[in-house]
């Protein structure tokens, strides 16, 4: 029995010294009690974000405050400010954090700490810290540590949105050999980046992206052998990617976008199996893409857009089973379009029902040939999908879409495809953009457009179109965006051009364009928010009167009207100043 109780004891003992509680036993420890109340005295918080923290009442039962159930140390610390930025919560002094001298994990998010230029060396002096976060603080200045950095403890350091600070990353910051963590995002930051020698043995996470480091990607990097997550996009990284390494294995999440490297892409990258995540866009990388992609097995995000890549479509990227996202976009890619699915169970994942995982397929803006396959319509979890600006040409039919039941986006201009549809077909899917500008359409007008319920952004001019525009259309036309009918075969009047009442004058802009056509009558009154107006190249008569004096109050959105090559008479009449937005206007050819 001795036996058992001593160790029930133990195990009390042991479950005591190493779990956290909000509420102690007992009371805050003076000196902490102080240092917090004195906090709660003078800082500046118009939304009473720290109205817990009551003064007398012990400081461990107030929000945001964690202590040790046994010693009663302050051991975390969360202050938390989502106002807007006029109400932020605001510390002018950290001093009296240096009586929290067992405070391991201190947590400030969105609160202006723009005055309080000692909070590095105070931090410093608090030797138990574990996590670190100060996001989105307005911090504009690091002093540099005189003396030895007491930052040996941290696993996680969190900068991120403090965007003025404008100064070189500090040399310590490279040196921390329990750092696990490390998110400098957003911090406009300054290279390059320390030479060495560097000590991150422990690092799996790094993201600097938005910052101004000007420069290559720093050799050690490529020696960080834990490092799992990498975020460096938009910061002036510059040049080749290192063509070998042996250390970088177990890299899940890679973010390089809108740089400057202008290397191939590297054979090691395709051996990262346990990839998920795979953003290069927006550089300037050459050369193809290598078959070896198809070992990334556990990918679900690739992005290769806007670069400088050649050759074929890589096929074998069809049998990546997880992927979700694909964007090949802007790029010199050539070839059949057919090769990205000359299987037909490509993108589509074996002993899960024949399913996709593609939500997002992106080619646009390539030099693809050929015609449309059409097992793009098995991608039944395709959402967004865009081929616009390549050489395809061909028949695109039903059956092009047959599963495609949760497409949303569909982009595909610019190409030399013919939609052939019955009459009466209803598409599976509920799109809100639908941009076939170029498309052999006509000469009927495209009936199914009349299912689409959910329609925002509709293109599908030049499109050998004829007849006059349906009612119903018009009455749909109410709740788009951007409408573009120009360069067919219309005929007849345009209505009111109206727009739904639940935008009160707001959710511009409101672009329609109806150039190049053959429609009559009247000019049509618009909404008072519409924004650009293509009214041109038509057999618009009478004059302008109606349309010009018609608006009220000073309230119209029209930047630029469009009325050139129309049988317009009449005087101009003075009513300009109805329309305060107004900046171009083309009445050419009146």
């Amino acid at each position: 029995m001795k036996v058992l109780a001593i160790t029930l004891w133990v195990l009390l003992f042991f479950i005591l010294t190493n779990t956290k509680f909000v509420v102690c036993v007992g009371i805050c420890r003076d000196n902490e009690q102080q240092a917090l109340e004195t906090l709660k005295k003078k800082v500046y918080d118009p939304s009473e974000i720290l109205s817990s923290w009551v003064v007398g009442k012990d400081c461990c039962e107030w929000e945001g405050v964690v202590c040790n159930n046994l010693t009663r140390h302050v051991i975390e610390l969360s202050i938390y400010s989502d106002q807007i930025e006029s109400r932020y919560l605001r510390i002018n002094n950290l001093e009296w954090l240096t009586s929290l001298s067992s405070l391991e994990n201190l947590e400030i998010e969105s609160v202006d700490l723009s005055k309080a230029n000692e909070w590095l060396q105070v931090i410093n002096m608090l030797p138990s810290l574990v996590d670190l976060r100060l996001y989105n603080c307005s911090l504009h200045h690091i002093t540099p540590l005189l003396d030895y950095h007491n930052f040996s403890s941290l696993k996680s350091l969190d900068l991120s949105m403090n965007y003025k600070l404008n100064s070189s990353v500090p040399k310590w910051v490279f040196n921390l050999p329990n750092l696990v963590s490390l998110d400098l995002n957003y911090c406009n930051f300054t290279g390059p980046f320390s030479d060495g020698p560097v000590n991150l043995t422990s690092l799996t996470t790094f993201k600097a992206s938005r910052n101004s480091f000007n420069c290559r990607l720093p050799k050690w990097l490529f020696d960080l052998n834990n490092l799992e997550h990498l975020e460096l996009g938009a910061s002036g990284i510059e040049g080749a990617i290192q063509s070998k390494s042996r250390n970088l294995t177990k890299l899940k999440y890679i973010d390089l976008y809108e740089n400057d490297l202008n290397s191939t892409i590297p054979n090691w990258l395709y051996g990262c199996k346990d990839l998920e995540h795979l953003n290069l866009d927006g550089n300037h990388l050459e050369g193809t893409v290598s078959s070896l992609i198809s070992n990334l097995s556990s990918i679900i995000y690739i992005d290769l857009s806007d670069n400088m890549l050649s050759g074929k479509l890589p096929n074998v990227i069809g049998k990546l089973g997880k992927l979700g996202y694909l964007s090949l976009s802007e790029n010199l890619f050539e070839g059949d379009i057919s090769e990205l699915f000359n299987v037909r169970s490509n993108f589509l994942s074996v002993g899960l029902g024949n399913t996709s995982s593609l939500t997002s397929l992106s080619l646009d803006d390539n030099k693809l040939t050929g015609a449309l396959p059409e097992s793009v319509g098995q991608l039944s979890m395709l959402e967004d999908f865009s081929i616009s600006n390549n050489r395809l040409e061909g028949v695109v039919t039903e059956s092009h879409f047959s599963k495609l039941t949760q497409l949303k986006l569909f982009y595909a201009s610019r190409n030399n495809l013919t939609l052939k549809v019955s009459r009466n077909w209803i598409p599976p899917f509920q799109a809100t953009d639908i941009v076939i500008s170029g498309w052999n359409i006509g000469p009927l007008f495209p009936m199914w457009l009349r299912t689409q319920k959910r329609i925002v952004n509709v293109d599908i001019s030049d499109g050998g179109i004829h007849g006059e525009v349906p009612t119903w259309f018009w009455n749909l036309s109410s709740q788009i965006r951007f409408l573009n009918l120009s360069h067919n075969h219309f005929v007849g009047e345009v209505p009111i051009i109206s727009t739904p009442s639940w935008t009160d004058g707001h959710g511009g802009p409101w672009t329609m364009y109806f150039g190049s056509n053959n429609f009559s009558g009247p000019l049509p009154l618009i909404s008072t928010i519409v924004t650009e107006l293509d009214l041109s190249n038509n057999s618009f008569s009478k004059g302008l009167s109606n349309f010009l004096c018609e608006a009220k109050n000073g309230s119209y959105k029209l930047e630029i009207l469009n009325l050139g090559g129309n049988d317009l008479s009449e005087e101009i009449p003075d009513c300009w100043m109805n329309w305060p937005e107004l900046t171009v206007c083309n009445l050419e050819g009146q």
